[in-house]
């Protein structure tokens, strides 16, 4: 998934707070599983039609590839070119580079850098120079506009032709061959015609399976992943090289993101009809930075992976247009957060984790609002990762109610306000058991704490290993702050040379972050257990 400058910023997230001392009411139960699908519309025509108007000068082409399967007298690749259509609009190449507040391009080549570090001094510089640079989309090439009737076609038939011919791929359903074999594209990369080279990359494997006369779909399609995964090596470089890449220059680059990984699993896997979903977290909940994955599906569709790190949610990807989201329920005047104005994921959170419902007190919604937003601590801000309607309240106010959220973690409730996320209520942790903990800090000024660590022992979720907890040095000067009344508050310092790193007169219900003077503020938050720290 994308990095961002934000993730690196020094300053201290400036969240305005709406709420003074309002009481959190929350109410939990455990929430079902969600469907591995949702519903989609029922009457292409319609949406075809919306397509098409939406093509503008490139109408023709996708008329011309329309017409070359309604007389192709096959009516499963006729409804496969109109599903296609039908769910293309959203789809296309975004380019994302790194802009100046007033969205003019500064010009940053990452990968002109030997390491991450040194890319990361250079956007250090940026900053100073371009104060609120960051990582913006200045193109988006969408299908509809831009694709050819030639290279859907190709990608048609070369989808149908491994899914009729190839032996595992008899017990594969047309529905889901359709949502997880025809789609030509992964992400937001250049569109390119991948399937044919990448199915020829992989001929000695298929004649090695078709030999031992494999035909179990999972089975077949961890070998292909295997295959296929270390065709793209993991670069910590390109999480400041957000544009995905394409199917070209990945196998010449031979490196990437998750997302890029991923993207290169899926082709792999597509044009030898076996089938995985791309899945991803927008935000860590304990740690900084996002995630993608793929999962190799079954013969019906299903499956999941084991988490790298602590998920508050799990999304998946879909070509299909999801009509529930809240991309596609949104009113045109209405903003909501980048990460959720999507209209092709579901959430599948349920399938990873216990999962719970949470039923939140809100401020006073801002006039017009209709949603309200759940958000983890990420990056040295608050993130939002979750979305639901602002209701009544029983006894009056207004209420959130947060379907199926991660558990042992922590959150804010939020409101998005002329594209800022601003404070919507109190923190508050929903432990392993699913038990809410407000984290308002109105309790007694009891608690001490000694303070030792300001980030945990965190596992990488791209590579695996373990960084080294963050841990408090004696010529460093510290502050500490606590979420109190929609801000971050001071509660006290610690200077370079003071013998003691101990804090008194906490309160014991308090949500906490120890900051270094300089750092760029990734120090995790933490509350307080018998004067130790227990972080989020």
């Amino acid at each position: 998934m994308p990095g961002t400058i934000a993730g690196m910023r020094s300053s201290l997230a400036n969240l305005r707070g709406l709420v003074a001392s309002l009481p959190l009411v929350l109410v939990v139960t455990a929430s079902a599983s969600m469907p591995e699908t949702m519903p989609g519309t029922s009457d292409l025509d319609t949406r075809i039609e919306e397509a098409l108007r939406k093509s503008g000068s490139n109408r023709a082409e996708i008329e011309r590839f329309l017409s070359t399967y309604d007389a192709s007298g096959d009516p499963e690749k006729r409804d496969g070119a109109r599903w296609l259509v039908a769910n293309m609009d959203g789809h296309g190449f975004a380019r994302i580079e790194l802009c100046d507040r007033d969205g003019k391009e500064i010009g940053f080549n990452a990968l002109a850098f030997a390491s991450l570090g040194e890319a990361q001094a250079r956007l250090a510089e940026i900053e100073k120079s371009h104060p609120g640079a960051d990582f913006r989309k200045v193109e988006f090439l969408s299908d509809l506009e831009h694709a050819r009737a030639d290279t859907l076609s190709a990608h048609l038939e070369g989808a149908f032709d491994a899914w009729r011919s190839l032996p595992w791929a008899k017990s594969i359903s047309y529905d889901a061959f359709r949502e997880h074999i025809l789609p030509y594209r992964g992400s937001n990369e250049p569109l390119e015609p991948w399937r044919a080279p990448a199915a020829k990359r992989l001929e000695p494997l298929v004649r090695e399976m078709r030999d031992a006369g494999l035909v179990d779909v999972r089975a077949v399609g961890e070998k292909v992943r295997a295959t296929v995964h270390p065709w793209v090596a993991f670069s910590d470089l390109y999480y400041v090289h957000p544009t995905d890449q394409g199917w070209t220059e990945m196998c010449e680059e031979r490196r990437g993101r998750c997302e890029d990984i991923t993207n290169m699993v899926s082709f792999g896997m597509r044009s030898v009809a076996t089938m995985c979903a791309s899945d991803y977290t927008p935000w860590w909940a304990a740690s900084d930075n996002n995630h993608a994955w793929e999962v190799v599906l079954d013969e019906k569709g299903q499956g999941r992976a084991g988490l790298a790190g602590r998920a508050a949610k799990v999304y998946r990807k879909t070509f299909a247009h999801q009509e529930t989201s809240l991309g596609a329920i949104k009113r045109d005047e209405e903003t909501v957060p980048r990460w959720l104005s999507g209209t092709h994921y579901i959430d599948v959170t349920a399938q990873y984790q216990p999962v719970s419902d949470v039923t939140v007190m809100l401020a006073a919604p801002p006039e017009g609002h209709r949603f309200a937003y759940i958000a983890v601590f990420n990056g040295g801000a608050w993130r939002p990762i979750h979305w639901g309607r602002i209701e009544d309240a029983p006894m009056g106010g207004k209420c959130v109610r947060f379907d199926a959220i991660g558990r042992n973690i922590c959150y804010l409730p939020m409101f998005h306000v002329a594209g800022a996320d601003v404070p919507a209520g109190a923190p508050f942790v929903v432990d392993a058991d699913g038990i809410v903990h407000e984290l308002a800090a109105k309790g007694a000024a009891e608690a001490s704490l000694t303070a030792s660590t300001t980030k945990p022992d965190i596992q990488d979720p791209d590579t695996g290993r373990i960084k080294a907890r963050t841990v408090v040095k004696p010529d460093a000067s510290y502050e500490l702050f606590v979420w109190r009344s929609g801000a971050w508050s001071s509660v006290g310092r610690r200077e370079k040379g003071e013998e003691t790193r101990a804090f008194e007169g906490l309160a014991p219900d308090g949500l906490y972050w120890l900051v270094e003077d300089g750092s760029s503020r990734l120090e995790r938050i933490f509350t307080i257990d018998s004067g130790g720290q227990v972080f989020w």
